[in-house]
């Protein structure tokens, strides 16, 4: 979890800062950029679940809607391990996808724009901004990728 007072947590929402910014002139880039995002917090995750598995619980003192706590509480405490697992295995998938090119990216960042909207309600368990910041920056690499797209099919 991220203490937002921390160098940590200025340090994860200016990368995510530089990656929206990005966005807009390099979608492609910032599309990897994102991947690598995904590839580095599927590892963080699976080496918090050997490590410091408690860690996820905490994540029930700072989520926002009664939900989240309920299943962190309720669900999450029993079948972490595999809740984590599943949920790192898509967080390499999207990586892969953002890696990839044409519908692939396409999906993949729909799927990340769900994940960073899934995430959010954590606050500072997810680095809140930096969830949001991340999901615009999908958003403009979406506009410009459909907007490219456009003048290609327009054009041919």
């Amino acid at each position: 979890m991220t203490n937002i007072l921390s160098p940590a947590f200025f340090v994860i929402n200016g990368i995510c800062l530089l990656i929206l910014i990005f966005a807009f002139r390099r979608p492609d880039q910032a599309a990897k950029a994102i991947g690598l995002v995904f590839f580095l917090t599927a590892f963080i995750n699976i080496v918090v679940l050997i490590a410091w598995p408690e860690t996820y619980l905490d994540l029930e003192a700072v989520a926002v809607y009664e939900w989240y706590v309920r299943t962190i509480h309720e669900s999450f405490r029993v079948h972490m391990q595999v809740i984590v697992i599943s949920i790192s295995l898509a967080q390499i998938l999207i990586g892969l996808g953002l890696f990839g090119s044409g519908s692939l990216r396409m999906a993949a960042l729909f799927c990340a724009l769900v994940f960073f909207w899934a995430i959010a309600p954590f606050g500072a368990g997810a680095a809140f901004p930096a969830p949001v910041i991340l999901s615009a920056a999908c958003l403009v690499i979406l506009f410009k990728i459909n907007r490219k797209r456009s003048a290609l099919t327009s054009h041919g």
